[in-house]
């Protein structure tokens, strides 16, 4: 008899493991703070239009629970419905029970006001696709949400005349943002020459804005005047991002102002002669000219 080979070992066989099945889970009983950080992940789309569909627990977490809403994010509602946006949006603020905090996504004019009521602990408000018409005349509902600290409006029609009053307006119904930003696509038919001469000798009404740290303008004319008024008012700025038109003569003392803010991006005219003769009668070297 040949005796067996050294070294081999006899092969046992594993039990089978019966696989688990899904279908089998009790997704109704998963602990209430578990659902709540998955929900909190989710969109208001994901949640009214599939979570809170799914089962009673369920549903409960997504409705009765004010601090799932505090943050209500509408960004990429166009994506998904034309029609239903406005009521989706309505349901969000009312399910926070005017705890919600942030909003941001496509506004109206009917919602703006809607948000004024029913969120009064807005400090983040940030609002695209508005009716610049409107909102020139109803920004001043802002006052009514004192909390206020970081605001974005996005512009989908963008009127040259309108957008210094727009800002001033802004800067009036909340003096105590910390960050405010505002983009206006440019029109089409714009005629630069004539928007700065229509802008030559214009005042500026922007009240103190003593907590705002940060500005951006994009697709804004500026002038001397404007950025002299931003700076003598804003006495914390630390960051001014300013895109657009309009040369921006500045002197010495306006020159020092723009000093003290750590990042500033302003607008200049491209025009290399002009910017050559600035640079000869102010007597600023090239490279620190073009700092600002």
């Amino acid at each position: 008899m040949s005796s067996p080979s050294r070294g081999r070992r006899k092969k046992h066989s594993l039990p089978p493991v019966a696989p688990t099945s899904l279908e089998a889970m009790d997704w109704a009983a998963l602990p209430h703070d578990i659902l709540f950080a998955v929900f909190l992940k989710l969109g208001p789309r994901e949640i009214m239009r599939g979570a809170d569909l799914a089962c009673t627990a369920w549903r409960r977490v997504a409705v009765d629970e004010p601090k799932l809403w505090s943050c209500v994010d509408m960004g990429t509602v166009r994506q998904w419905s034309t029609g239903r946006w406005r009521a989706t949006a309505r349901t969000a603020v009312d399910r926070a029970a005017g705890q919600c905090e942030a909003f941001s996504g496509p506004c109206d004019d009917d919602l703006l006001l809607y948000l004024v009521e029913r969120a009064p602990s807005l400090k983040s408000l940030h609002i695209s696709h508005l009716d610049e018409s409107k909102l020139v005349l109803n920004v001043a509902l802002l006052k009514k949400l004192p909390l206020l600290e970081d605001v974005e409006i996005s512009l989908e029609y963008y009127s040259d005349y309108a957008s210094q009053e727009l800002f001033e307006s802004i800067c009036e119904a909340c003096p105590h943002l910390k960050k405010l930003r505002m983009s206006f696509n440019v029109s089409l038919d714009c005629n630069y020459d004539d928007d700065m001469d229509s802008y030559d000798g214009k005042t500026y009404a922007i009240p103190v804005m003593c907590e705002l740290r940060s500005l951006e303008l994009l697709c804004y004319h500026l002038t001397a005047a404007g950025l002299t008024a931003i700076l003598d008012n804003c006495p914390l700025l630390e960051s001014l991002n300013v895109s657009g038109g309009f040369i921006i003569m500045m002197d010495e003392e306006l020159h020092a102002k723009c000093a003290r803010v750590k990042n500033l991006t302003l607008p200049f005219d491209s025009d290399e002669e002009y910017s050559e003769e600035y640079d000869l009668e102010e007597g600023y070297e090239s490279d620190e000219y073009d700092e600002f």
